[in-house]
């Protein structure tokens, strides 16, 4: 199997952006390992809790184009995730009880 021009600069450009992607994920994991500043390590333990309810909001607003009764739908599937997440302490297992959740309410109520 042999690549023309234009297969090959698809392939590089997605092998160049998988690398990009990931090395700016890792780098700041490698750089700032041995950090001593407090203000830093308190962004960093809040930080991805904060951008899960900005993503949460962002989502539960979203719904409107489909779901005619968005608000009270996410918002009972936003709180069911936080019930699973309190009793089981397991986020995936929370996201996947609060995404069936949404799911039943949304086509059987």
């Amino acid at each position: 199997m042999s690549f023309d021009r234009y297969q090959t600069y698809i392939l590089s450009a997605i092998i160049i952006m998988s690398l990009v992607t990931y090395l700016t994920r890792v780098v700041p994991f490698i750089f700032f390992q041995n950090i001593k500043n407090e203000l830093i390590k308190k962004t960093g333990s809040h930080l991805p809790v904060c951008l899960m309810a900005i993503l949460t909001i962002h989502s539960i607003d979203s719904l409107k184009e489909f779901d005619p009764n968005y608000l009270i739908n996410g918002w009972i599937a936003c709180a069911s995730s936080v019930f699973f997440y309190c009793t089981i302490r397991s986020v995936l297992v929370s996201m996947i009880l609060g995404t069936t959740v949404y799911y039943f309410v949304l086509n059987y109520l």
